[in-house]
């Protein structure tokens, strides 16, 4: 397991800790390690669907409902009921009224009253007690756990399985702070257990789970370099006006080409990885969708800005009313990073496209 150090991460925290006298503080070893051992439930639920499918008496009986019937890219499927459940329900267990829990599923009142009849094992407290320990206090009020459940289920309807992941970051005083990734499919299928990627922002990373075969390469259907040449550059399949600028224009700045990634963590870790020279996308559906992939990526050494070049703002409690979720992210991997982000970013601001898309969301 790597090594988490956290200790040059403590004196950023002290703005978000309040007086001991006035609340009760937390421990962030803890709180980090229930966290990824709940990604790690998540994965194992979806898995168990997955079996389920692929067996000879349910191969076909895979629930899906769409949450907008226009959009096949909203789809819920009973995997990501199953592993919002036993996410959510075992960190609210867990935890208590003592942190604010966000899953993207929340507005589902059939899964609240489901969470609210299960109990569960308590989650593991211990995973890091050997390198985040009880150094750090931090005001529980401060904290928001974003959690998606199943972050590509368009991917998993089709059985794109190694798009899918399970995200559960860890927001303090509005900033991604620290999160889990977790990959149920690592190999594109059952054959291997799940990996868990964690980090804490400008600290490190570590790796839980099955080695992942990815490097510094991309998977093995972008390999080839004449059909895909590099520096390659991961986008979704979306059609709007501002992404096919903001394709156009990254291969114009950049060289290279176009590479489709399905799920935002999945885009965003692939730039973690330096599988991609950079990760695109115009919009993401709420704060579940970056904050475990941010905090991973800047463990990595990685940079993030919102598709204008600004930091992400969307953990604030007022990003639906600002639209912060339609500002999109441009992720890079580690190494130049500054540079190389800062120029593309002014690249894409240059666009047309992208100015008039600026003005239409951030109005």
């Amino acid at each position: 397991m790597h090594l988490i150090k956290i200790l040059s991460r403590i004196l950023l925290l002290c703005s978000f800790t309040s007086q001991p006298s006035l609340v009760q503080s937390l421990q962030l070893g803890p709180l980090i390690s229930t966290c990824v051992d709940a990604c790690g439930r998540g994965c194992l639920e979806i898995r168990s669907v997955q079996a389920a499918r692929l067996s000879s008496e349910s191969s076909s009986t895979l629930k899906v409902q769409l949450k907008d019937p226009q959009d096949p890219r909203s789809a819920l499927t009973e995997a990501d009921q199953a592993a919002h459940i036993a996410i959510v329900g075992a960190l609210r267990q867990e935890w208590g009224d003592q942190l604010k829990i966000v899953g993207e599923e929340d507005d589902d009142e059939e899964l609240d009253a489901m969470l609210s009849k299960k109990t569960y094992e308590p989650l593991k407290r211990d995973l890091f007690e050997n390198d985040i320990g009880d150094m750090a206090d931090v005001d529980p009020s401060t904290i928001t756990i974003f959690v998606d459940p199943l972050d590509g289920t368009r991917e998993f309807v089709e059985g794109r399985l190694e798009n899918c992941q399970v995200l559960v970051g860890i927001a303090i005083g509005g900033e991604s702070f620290a999160g889990a990734i977790g990959i149920p499919f690592p190999d594109g299928d059952l054959s291997s257990e799940s990996t868990i990627v964690y980090g804490v922002a400008d600290i490190g990373a570590g790796v839980l789970g099955t080695t992942l075969k990815r490097g510094p390469f991309p998977l093995d259907h972008y390999i080839d370099g004449v059909k895909y040449p590099r520096p390659q550059h991961a986008t979704g399949d979306s059609t709007a006006e501002v992404m096919d600028a903001c394709r156009k224009g990254t291969i114009h700045r950049c060289g290279g080409s176009n590479v489709i990634y399905g799920g935002a963590g999945n885009k965003i870790l692939a730039a973690a990885l330096g599988e991609v020279a950079s990760s695109l996308q115009h919009k993401v559906g709420g704060p579940w969708d970056l904050c475990a992939p941010e905090a991973v990526l800047k463990a990595m050494g990685g940079k993030i800005t919102d598709l204008f070049g600004e930091e992400i703002q969307i953990y604030k409690d007022d990003w639906k009313e600002n639209r912060y979720n339609e500002r999109g992210y441009i992720a890079s991997p580690a190494g130049g990073k500054k540079l190389f982000h800062e120029a593309l970013s002014k690249a894409l601001l240059a666009l047309p496209e992208v100015q008039k898309y600026r003005d239409e969301v951030t109005k």
